[in-house]
C-alpha cells in the first residue's frame, strides 16, 4: 500500500474515532485559541473553561465558527486532511474531513458564511483565496477559486450583510486590504496607502468597522481600523516587539497572537488613553514548544442581526441628514410662519450643527461639541504650545503635537534643560536627541578642546577700531554655565610654527648630506678591480706547462692559470682587465685560454 494513502487512512481513522478529548464543558465559551493539536476554550474574563486535544492533529492554524450549527472548522497544513470539522454539540465532539491535501496546500486563516454556508480560506502556498460550499446534509462540494494574488493572503474576513469578502495582500511591491463580493466579482482595493506587512483582518459588524495588524519593518508594528469603505482612518496601537498574526474582536475589546512572547494580547476597542496591551493569555511557560495561532471569538461570529445593524446604521444616516436641514432651517428662520415647523426656540438654538431632540427637549451635539447648545468647542485652548487638536468619532480629543513638546495636552517639553553647553536638542521617535556643538556625549555634557572664535565687528568709533587693528588677535569664548573666559595669544602660536619649520627644513638638510656621501663611496667600491684565479688540479701526473719532471702516481700538482711558466708565480704575466664582465659562453672562455698560451710560449718572466 502507498505511504501516502496509510497515513491519510490513518489520519482519517483518528479524526472520525475521536478527534477530542476534552477536559470540561466548550460549549459556553467565547473564544478559542488554536495552539499545535490543542484547542484552548475561554470566556471573555480570561477563565480557562475547557481544553481539547485533536487526535491526528499537528499544526493547527485556521479556526471559522458557526453558530447556527454550532460546528467548528479547522485546518492543519501538516496533515493529510487539510480542512475538517467538528459538532460541537455532541458530548463526543466527533468530526469528519472536508477537504484533502491536493498539490501541497497551506491553509492560513478561514472564515465561515451560515446563510449561504460557504467557506473562505487564504491558501498561502498557491497565494489564491478559495471557497468551498458545505451543506448542512452530504459532502461538502468541490472548492472554487476565487482570485489568485501576487502576494501570500494571511488574513480574511467576512461581511455577511453585504455579502463581501475581505482579505489582507502582503505584496512586498504594493501592501493593501482587498474585498470583493462573494461570488468574485467587483474586487477592489479598500487600503493600500501607509502599509508595510498587513495580515491580521477582522470586521466588526455592530459598528461596520474594519480592523487590521501590520508588521512594520523593523520590530514596530500597528493596530488600525478604519470603515468598511476605508474612510475614517485610525490608529489605535503602535508599539514594538510584538508580532501579531492573527486578529479578532468582540463587543469591548480586540485581540491578537504574538510570536514574540508566544501569548494573546488585548487592548480596549474603545481606548481614551495610549494604555499598553495587557496579556490575555501566556503561553511562554507551555510544555509545548510552538506559539498560539489563529483566535476567535464566539461574539463576532455568531448570528449576526443584518436588519438591525442597517437600521441602526440608516438611523446614523438620518440624523446626519436632519442635521444638515437644521442647519438650513437656521439659516431661514425668518421664514418661519408655524409652530409646527418648530415647536420651540431651542430647535433652532443647537449651534455647530447640534440636532435637537424634540423628546428630551435638548441638544445633542457633534461629539467636537458640548454645552446647552453645543456652543463649547471641545479643542477649545486645550492644545497647548500650537498643538493641533483632534475630536475622534468617538468623543476623544487628542493632540498632534509639533517641535519637541509632548503629553496629552503637548504641556510637557522633552528639550527643556536636555541638552548642555549650547547643544542643539530635538526629536526622534518621541526620544530626545542632542547635536552638540563643541562638546560631546549623549547631553552634550563632556567639553572638547575648546576652538577659536572669531571677534565679531562691533560698530565702534574709528579710534577704538585703531587699536583693535595694531593689537594682536585675542578670540575669546565665554562658558554660560561658569561664566569663565580664556584666551589665546597668536604670537606664541606663531613662534611655535616657526621652530618646527627650521627643525624640519634641518633634519631634511642632514638627511641630503648623508645620502650624497653614502653615494660617493658606493661609487668608488664598485670601481674596485676583481681578478679571478682558477686552480687547476692534476691526479695523472702530466704537469702542463712546466718543466719540472713527471710526478708519480702518488703525487699531485696544483698550476695556477694566467701566471708563467713555473710552478709558483708571485705576479702574473699580464694584468686583467678592470671591471670586465666574465662571458657565460664556453667559446669566450677557450678563446681567452688559447690567448694566454701564446702569450706564455715566447715570454718568460
Amino acid at each position: 500500500m502507498d505511504q501516502k494513502l496509510r497515513d491519510f487512512l490513518t489520519a482519517f481513522l483518528l479524526i472520525v474515532l475521536g478527534v477530542f478529548t476534552i477536559t470540561s464543558d466548550a460549549r459556553s465559551w467565547d473564544i478559542a485559541i488554536v495552539i499545535g493539536d490543542e484547542i484552548d476554550f475561554f470566556s471573555q474574563n480570561q477563565t480557562l473553561i475547557g481544553e481539547a486535544t485533536v487526535a491526528g492533529a499537528v499544526s493547527l492554524t485556521g479556526i471559522a465558527y458557526d453558530d447556527k450549527t454550532r460546528t467548528l472548522y479547522l485546518s492543519d497544513p501538516k496533515n493529510n486532511v487539510s480542512i475538517f470539522s467538528n459538532d460541537l454539540t455532541t458530548k463526543n465532539l466527533t468530526s469528519k474531513p472536508l477537504l484533502l491535501e491536493q498539490d501541497t496546500t497551506y491553509i492560513v486563516a478561514m472564515a465561515f458564511d451560515s446563510t449561504s454556508r460557504t467557506l473562505f480560506w487564504c491558501d498561502a502556498y498557491k497565494k489564491t483565496i478559495m471557497k468551498m460550499h458545505v451543506p448542512t446534509v452530504g459532502s461538502p462540494e468541490k472548492p472554487v477559486l476565487l482570485h489568485t494574488l501576487k502576494g501570500i493572503p494571511r488574513g480574511i474576513a467576512l461581511d455577511t450583510c453585504n455579502s463581501q469578502v475581505y482579505w489582507t495582500n502582503t505584496d512586498k511591491q504594493n501592501p493593501s486590504i482587498e474585498r470583493s463580493n462573494m461570488d468574485g466579482t467587483n474586487r477592489t482595493t479598500v487600503i493600500t496607502k501607509n502599509l508595510y506587512e498587513p495580515i491580521g483582518l477582522a470586521i466588526d459588524h455592530t459598528e461596520g468597522k474594519l480592523y487590521w495588524s501590520d508588521d512594520e519593518e523593523g520590530i514596530h508594528f500597528k493596530i488600525e481600523r478604519s470603515n468598511l469603505d476605508g474612510t475614517e482612518r485610525e490608529l489605535i496601537l503602535h508599539s514594538r516587539n510584538h508580532q501579531p498574526v492573527y486578529l479578532t474582536i468582540d463587543k469591548d475589546f480586540i485581540y491578537w497572537n504574538d510570536w514574540v512572547h508566544a501569548a494573546i494580547w488585548m487592548i480596549p476597542k474603545n481606548i481614551t488613553n495610549p494604555d499598553l496591551p495587557s496579556k490575555f493569555k501566556s503561553y511562554d511557560k507551555s510544555i509545548k514548544d510552538v506559539d498560539p495561532n489563529a483566535i476567535i471569538t464566539r461574539d463576532n461570529v455568531d448570528t449576526i442581526d443584518c436588519d438591525a445593524i442597517l437600521k441602526k446604521r440608516s438611523g446614523k444616516l438620518e440624523l446626519s441628514e436632519i442635521s444638515q436641514k437644521v442647519t438650513l432651517l437656521e439659516s431661514y428662520n425668518n421664514l418661519t410662519t408655524s409652530t409646527e415647523e418648530v415647536e420651540s426656540d431651542n430647535y433652532q438654538t443647537c449651534l455647530n450643527g447640534g440636532f435637537f431632540d424634540r423628546t428630551e427637549r435638548t441638544c445633542r451635539c457633534k461629539s467636537s461639541y458640548t454645552g446647552t447648545k453645543c456652543e463649547i468647542s471641545l479643542c477649545h485652548n486645550y492644545c497647548l504650545h500650537g498643538g493641533e487638536c483632534i475630536v475622534t468619532s468617538f468623543g476623544e480629543v487628542k493632540c498632534l503635537c509639533n517641535g519637541t513638546f509632548v503629553g496629552k495636552r503637548c504641556e510637557r517639553n522633552l528639550c527643556e534643560d536636555y541638552c548642555l553647553h549650547d547643544g542643539i536638542c530635538f526629536l526622534h521617535e518621541t526620544l530626545p536627541f542632542c547635536e552638540c556643538k563643541y562638546s560631546s556625549g549623549a547631553r552634550c555634557e563632556i567639553l572638547n578642546e575648546q576652538p577659536r572664535l572669531e571677534v565679531p565687528k562691533l560698530e565702534t568709533p574709528t579710534s577704538s577700531l585703531s587699536k583693535f587693528e595694531n593689537t594682536d588677535s585675542i578670540s575669546c569664548r565665554c562658558n554660560e554655565n561658569n561664566h569663565t573666559s580664556e584666551k589665546m595669544i597668536n604670537q606664541n602660536e606663531n613662534c611655535q610654527s616657526k621652530t618646527l619649520i627650521f627643525v624640519l627644513i634641518g633634519l631634511i638638510v642632514v638627511l641630503i648630506i648623508l645620502i650624497v656621501v653614502m653615494s660617493f663611496y658606493l661609487n668608488k667600491l664598485r670601481r674596485r678591480p676583481r681578478i679571478k684565479k682558477r686552480f687547476v688540479v692534476s691526479k695523472s701526473g702530466v704537469t702542463p706547462l712546466t718543466s719540472r719532471p713527471q710526478l708519480t702516481d702518488n703525487q699531485c700538482e696544483i698550476t695556477i692559470e694566467n701566471c708563467c711558466n713555473m710552478n709558483i708565480c708571485e705576479t702574473p704575466c699580464f694584468e686583467p682587465k678592470l671591471r670586465t664582465p666574465m662571458t657565460k659562453s664556453n667559446n669566450a672562455k677557450k678563446d681567452e685560454k688559447n690567448s694566454l698560451l701564446d702569450n706564455m710560449e715566447g715570454n718568460s718572466c
